[in-house]
């Protein structure tokens, strides 16, 4: 049985919520606190909403406060009392995917004000290669470092049973602190130094980035002799070499800023140390290309067939399991669009209600399906959406035999849609049905 900590876990997005939701549900005291020079708009009510989907997280959320384990407040103020201090804040990126360090900064020194010091200075928030040292000198508090893995949709399950927990620390006791804080989590340990940890944040984010770049390039190659890359991808998961989870399918590249973020603190790490990096810079130069060759065969299909300049795009964000419109892939290949002079609609029923002002002169949005025009030339499947396979194509039905579903997900029947008089292109894979 875990002995019950008073925990205070800094953030006020996906990880911070996720993190006290957890932490609280196996037993802890633990207090969500609202870091004002993120925001200065503060929480009110019995507990803040969730600021993205996350499945069930609002029940988890719920439960937890009628228990009494789980409680806010706004700002870090200098009676903040806790055995441990979580930070959790989902660290701010440049439009350069950069990370943004300041705000962390600004949380270590004001536990650094503290009337009454914590134990351990824990951290799961992205930071780049010997960012601890500087945490710990600000606080004054032995940092344990926490590479995160949480995916958005599937955070909970993520947090509770990881394939590993990493816990980097100087400090042997503050490591088995948080150890014991987590007990009743169903994860193997790994405990190491700081800068180990940290590295271990980078090494796993630019590792699935390369598969991901791998795998496109081979893809974009082979689409040009009929090629089932798709069918390469699962032959290559059944190596026991390479694994079922490999990222080795083809698809649309990653987005989202986590991969990127990583992958640009390595490229300037190795330009600090005059050290080459290849490698980092083909996957990002790979992946960076990705929206403009998708823009393009949308372009080049509906020039050579000389239909409407007009493109549906179903689902806004970069994976299925999520609301938020950060580093959206979708809104990328729209401004390219537009910049040649396409009308490009969109539909995502789980936006609707949601703030779309991310896309606003960019995409327009149709709150319902039959809100739809009828005169599309070309639909991109974006986001992998159940909802999405059950679409009624009858209602944007065109020209016979000349509108494209172009799913770039690889995740739709194709032999539905060419029944239902469509032409159908998965990414880099070669044209299905129809008669162009």
């Amino acid at each position: 049985m875990t002995k019950m900590k008073k925990v205070a876990v800094i953030g006020d997005w996906h990880l911070a919520f996720v993190t006290s939701a957890v932490l609280a549900d196996v037993g802890h005291d633990v207090t969500l606190v609202k870091p004002l020079h993120l925001n200065s708009q503060t929480w009110t009510g019995k507990f803040p909403p969730t600021p993205v989907v996350e499945i069930n997280l609002p029940e988890m959320i719920e439960k937890n406060v009628a228990a009494g384990r789980l409680h806010y407040q706004n700002g870090i103020t200098t009676d903040l009392q806790a055995e441990i201090i979580w930070m959790a804040i989902d660290t701010p990126v440049s439009d350069k995917d950069e990370p943004q360090l300041e705000p962390l900064l600004q949380v270590a020194d004001e536990i650094g004000r503290l009337k009454t010091k914590p134990g351990v200075f824990a951290v799961s928030s992205q930071i780049p290669l010997t960012f601890s040292f500087e945490l710990q000198k600000r606080s004054g508090v032995s940092v344990v470092y926490i590479p995160e893995n949480l995916r958005l949709g599937k955070g909970i399950e993520t947090f509770f049973a990881a394939d590993r927990t990493v816990l980097g620390s100087d400090d042997p006791k503050a490591a088995q602190a948080v150890q014991e804080l987590m007990a009743n989590f169903k994860t193997e340990f790994l405990v190491c130094n700081l800068v180990t940890s940290e590295m271990v944040k980078h090494a796993n984010n630019a590792f699935l980035a390369t598969s991901i770049s791998f795998s496109n390039e081979l893809a974009r190659i082979a689409e040009k002799f009929g090629v089932d890359s798709v069918t390469v991808g699962k032959a290559l998961k059944l190596d026991k070499r390479i694994g079922q989870a490999a990222y080795v399918i083809p698809g649309l590249g990653f987005a989202g800023g986590t991969l990127p973020r990583d992958l640009r603190v390595l490229q300037n790490l190795a330009r600090k140390t005059g050290t080459p990096s290849q490698l980092v810079d083909a996957v990002l130069d790979v992946n960076e290309n990705t929206t403009a060759a998708i823009s393009e065969t949308v372009h080049d299909y509906i020039a050579k067939n000389n239909l409407p300049k007009t493109v549906l795009v179903l689902g806004y964000t970069y994976k299925a399991e999520t609301d938020t419109l950060r580093r959206s892939l979708s809104i990328d290949i729209a401004n390219i669009l537009k910049a040649k002079g396409y009308e490009v609609i969109g539909y995502d029923p789980m936006m609707n209600g949601k703030d779309l002002s991310a896309i606003k002169g960019i995409i327009e949005h149709c709150p319902t399906m039959s809100d739809i025009k009828t005169n599309i030339s070309v639909t991109l499947l974006m986001t992998a959406r159940p909802t999405f396979k059950e679409f009624d194509w009858s209602k944007i039905k065109g020209q016979a035999g000349q509108q494209l579903v172009f799913d770039t997900q690889n995740f739709l029947n194709g032999a539905e849609i060419n029944q239902a008089g469509f032409l159908y292109k998965r990414l880099w894979s070669p044209m299905a049905g129809g008669s162009k």
